[in-house]
């Protein structure tokens, strides 16, 4: 019996370890104490004269901080507050979506599943599975570039529930054209509901969220948005959806989690308040370009391997016919190198492996430098 999604090796085996005591301090020395942030913010509601018996503990300061950070996304993007959903990253957008979109399939029987291009995020085949729906994948083209007329006759032929855009790709790191984006929109009908995936970063310029939310307001569109690859901030697990219309936001917000992590809260906040709308940092982007003149020389002196033309944080790294990913991967794991193998990708497949492009460029020069030992 082949596995479920869920049951896929996404994971090394090392990393869940139980930690050497004195490891495990050095580490926490990094962090503040619960005590010394219960004071802090406790000093702070005494000079503002606000005393907590209804609560107690930090409730407060949590609840007030998805208000303050939802309102601070409102503001930024131009929409109303009930548009504006904080949620746990990337992931934690998909599932809340996703939950929306089943109680529609159990009350719809017209409506028939999740249309998206493949390979495509993981998160989107576990959920998918987890929520007994249909996944209605169209292959990208070999160069895998966007299948743009497929996907336009798959939304007529198929009639799915939502239709999903991850751009730039996961795990390609391909992204759409504007123009490509601005035409499936255009077409998708108006029943479809759409959610575009902006997760990862883009070094090439794209149209903004708040233009694509201002030229939609008619259609049912959701973008997401993540500050683990725009900032490195995976740890954090922030992030937030934004709705082109009030009414689609308003039935998808009974679905949002009940609170956020504090300091991840304040953080995003801050980075919004600062910036504007969220776009990927200045260092992201150049550990991108770096990565892509790192890997052009290494293929330029390797003919036998390929990679995606990515401009994002990850790609696709083709091998040579006579190496497999599951022996790619164990050469590499012996050296304390992890890559993730296409063998254990939801749609298997022993030619590839996926790579981190978007972290410093001496981690991938280390991993091509061990490859041309071999």
């Amino acid at each position: 019996m082949a596995p479920s999604q869920s049951e896929k090796g996404l994971f090394e085996k090392g990393f869940d370890e139980d930690l050497p005591r004195e490891k495990l301090e050095r580490i926490l020395e990094l962090f503040p104490t619960p005590e010394k942030v219960t004071d802090l913010l406790l000093q702070l509601r005494d000079a503002d004269g606000f005393t907590d018996m209804k609560r107690g503990e930090l409730y407060p300061e949590i609840i007030g901080g998805v208000t303050r950070l939802r309102r601070t996304i409102a503001g930024v993007y131009g929409v109303d507050t009930i548009q504006a959903h904080p949620n746990f990253s990337c992931n934690g957008c998909i599932d809340t979506f996703l939950s929306f979109i089943q109680r529609l399939e159990l009350t719809d029987s017209r409506r028939n599943g999740l249309l998206v291009t493949t390979p495509t995020y993981f998160r989107y085949y576990h959920k998918v599975e987890a929520l007994r729906m249909r996944m209605l994948g169209v292959a990208d083209n070999p160069d895998h570039s966007y299948p743009k007329e497929r996907v336009l006759q798959a939304l007529r032929d198929e009639r799915p529930s939502c239709f999903f855009v991850v751009t730039p790709n996961n795990p390609t790191g391909v992204p759409i054209s504007d123009e490509d984006l601005i035409e499936l929109l255009d077409q998708v009908p108006d029943d479809v509901y759409v959610a575009i995936d902006r997760t990862c970063a883009n070094i090439e310029p794209e149209i903004s969220t708040k233009a694509l939310l201002e030229r939609y307001p008619h259609k049912n569109v959701v973008v997401f948005h993540s500050f683990s690859k725009y900032y490195g901030m995976s740890h954090s697990r922030i992030g937030f959806s934004l709705f082109s219309n009030p009414a689609m936001a308003s039935e998808v917000n009974r679905y949002l989690p009940f609170g956020l992590n504090l300091e991840a809260l304040l953080t995003a906040t801050y980075i919004l308040i600062t910036e504007g709308e969220l776009r990927p940092s200045e260092r992201i982007l150049g550990h991108i370009r770096q990565n892509r003149e790192i890997m052009a020389d290494f293929l330029s002196r390797h003919g036998d391997y390929a990679c995606t033309d990515f401009k994002s944080n990850y790609a696709l790294l083709f091998l040579p016919e006579r190496v497999s990913s599951r022996r790619f991967y164990e050469q590499l794991m012996k050296r304390g190198i992890f890559v993730m193998p296409g063998h254990d990708f939801p749609d298997p497949s022993d030619r590839f492996v996926r790579i981190h492009t978007g972290g410093e460029p001496r981690f991938l020069q280390q991993m091509l430098d061990l490859i041309e030992t071999w």
